[in-house]
């Protein structure tokens, strides 16, 4: 196994850590929940992804586009499971939805994520076309910039669940004014 492959792999257990010390926090759990399910479908298709070759990159943006939607519309994803399910559970979720700073980092680092993936598969493409002779970004800058996207994922987990506290804090002294209000 090399470095790369290891570095794809270790989102989990920065997911799980931050999962346990979140884990009375009904908001963080379900989000870090979600996040540890699409991690998951993820790695199990890591290695399949690699055997699509062209379409690999295909493949990566694809699943950061699958991992911004949970974080944007989360409160409308646990609204829908607490409409087809009645489980209270998410329909506390969805009444104390705040989004954090880190998630909008989470997003931003996954836009440049699949802004990344997309122009590598756009190389591809051309390259088989013979629009181009060399690799305009070549692995060793793409697999640099992957890793730092990475690691800035792993802080973004581990600032999100250290200020997880705070910030259920912030919003249960401040009350009802904060939360998202559920639809009549």
């Amino acid at each position: 196994m090399d470095f790369y492959t290891i570095v794809s792999y270790s989102g989990i257990p920065f997911l799980l850590f931050a999962l346990v010390y979140t884990w009375k926090y009904e908001s963080s759990r379900y989000f870090l929940l979600l996040m540890l399910l699409l991690e998951v479908v993820d790695l199990a298709l890591y290695k399949i992804s690699y055997t699509w070759t062209t379409h690999m990159y295909l493949y990566n943006m694809v699943i950061c586009m699958l991992i911004v939607v949970p974080v944007v519309y989360r409160s409308r994803i646990a609204l829908s499971i607490y409409k087809l399910t009645g489980i209270p559970f998410f329909l506390r979720v969805y009444k104390n939805h705040h989004f954090s700073v880190q998630e909008i980092g989470l997003i931003f680092l996954h836009l440049i994520d699949f802004i990344l993936a997309a122009f590598n598969y756009l190389e591809v493409w051309l390259y088989k076309f013979y629009v181009i002779d060399g690799w305009i970004m070549s692995n060793g800058v793409r697999n640099f910039i992957l890793v730092s996207l990475n690691l800035l994922m792993y802080l973004c987990l581990l600032t999100y669940a250290a200020k997880t506290p705070a910030r259920e804090l912030f919003y249960k002294e401040r009350g009802e004014s904060f939360a998202t209000k559920a639809p009549d």
